[in-house]
């Protein structure tokens, strides 16, 4: 592997441990509520959230986001991470401020990548490495696939396996239209 190829990969590794770090920090050191109670609760946040959006209120949005993803990171469950990224991004949608909304988003994905991965759930990681694509981030989209994969394999599921084959094909699109040649 040539020296320029292994930075972006460190910068990446470094990234996914500081985000598991920060999870570690941040999402133990809450009280933990009910699940059921906290999931309504987060749910009705989020509901709120797209309520505001669809009255063009950001401010209110970002409250009730800031609701929701609070409990979601006290969950431990990787869905719901994804949901707050998800809800962050359209929220940068709705302020025309993507760009802005877009770093936020990727920790909030890594925090879940993470979580997904202790979980060894492999719909956990594609759907995470769905998000990533949706931000433009090729390197970490092919890392989500490469833990996908590696999941998949020890897990002896042949359904999940050509899974991640499906969506490397639908998220890694090939950057030229020729076709390969192989010997």
């Amino acid at each position: 592997m040539q020296p320029k190829q292994k930075v972006p990969i460190v910068l990446v590794a470094l990234l996914f441990v500081l985000a598991a770090i920060a999870e570690m920090a941040t999402g133990r050191s809450r009280v933990v509520i009910d699940g059921d109670a906290a999931e309504r609760t987060r749910q009705a946040a989020l509901a709120r959230m797209d309520g505001a959006l669809a009255r063009n209120d950001v401010a209110a949005a970002l409250r009730s986001w800031d609701e929701a993803y609070d409990l979601a990171r006290r969950s431990r469950d990787w869905h719901a991470l994804v949901e707050a990224g998800d809800a962050h991004i359209r929220i940068g949608a709705a302020a025309n401020a993507s760009g802005a909304a877009a770093p936020r988003a990727r920790e909030i994905y890594l925090a879940a990548l993470n979580r997904a991965r202790a979980a060894r759930s492999v719909e956990g990681v594609l759907r995470i490495a769905e998000g990533f694509a949706a931000l433009g981030d090729r390197e970490v989209t092919e890392l989500a696939l490469r833990i996908a994969d590696s999941l998949a394999s020890r897990g002896g599921d042949p359904a999940a396996a050509l899974q991640v084959e499906t969506a490397r094909g639908r998220l890694l699109p090939r950057a030229s239209g020729l076709a390969q040649i192989t010997f």
